[in-house]
């Protein structure tokens, strides 16, 4: 089981960055000015690597998640992740924010719940020994250089943004290396010590 979540997370992220690279070739002036992600689904000739990455970030990193959980400490706090995670990229794919000013808005809500949701995540997963604290202490970095980027309308947007996703991805990639062969026991984390699913 435990290279089976390996390879969906770690093929989450190749979507990821490979989608992001497309776009990056096609756009490269992205990088100099207040561009982000979203940017990317909002101009016809980076939809689609967009779209892909996306796409198949959300499939493969739920589908790595809902396969890890049973064998960490609080399963369904893992599973509703990994699903959060899905449908809210998706989320993000089917609200560009050029439609409207309340699709803006919707679209930036499910943005920034996206990262409340990562960000949880790896706080945890380090809590429970799974997690690394450079890569949340990077993510974090990443999450408030785009937050500050996104509130004063300027500075490297997409550059926060992808580190932040890079540090999330090492995250749960070094979190599918340290999982057990097999669950647990009801009622016990992988090293025997009893927990409360929240």
């Amino acid at each position: 089981m435990r290279g089976g979540v390996l390879g969906d997370l770690v093929k989450g992220q190749v979507c990821l960055f490979a989608g992001l690279s497309v776009c990056l070739v096609i756009m490269p002036g992205c990088l100099s000015f207040n561009c982000g992600m979203s940017d990317f689904g909002v101009h016809w000739g980076t939809a689609v690597p967009y779209a892909f990455g996306f796409l198949g970030a959300a499939l493969f990193t739920r589908r790595g998640l809902r396969a890890a959980a049973p064998l960490l400490p609080a399963p369904r706090f893992v599973r509703v992740a990994g699903d959060s995670f899905a449908l809210l990229l998706v989320g993000i794919l089917l609200t560009p924010y050029t439609l409207a000013d309340a699709v803006h808005w919707v679209h930036r809500s499910f943005g920034a719940a996206l990262f409340l949701y990562e960000m949880v995540l790896a706080v945890r997963l380090l809590a429970w020994g799974f997690g690394g604290l450079l890569s949340v202490v990077v993510q974090v970095v990443g999450g408030v250089t785009s937050g500050v980027s996104v509130v004063l309308a300027e500075g490297p947007l997409v550059v926060g943004q992808a580190v932040f996703q890079l540090a999330f991805g090492v995250t749960i990639i070094r979190m599918a290396r340290l999982l057990p062969r097999q669950g647990p026991e009801p009622g016990e984390t992988s090293t025997g010590q009893s927990f409360s699913v929240n």
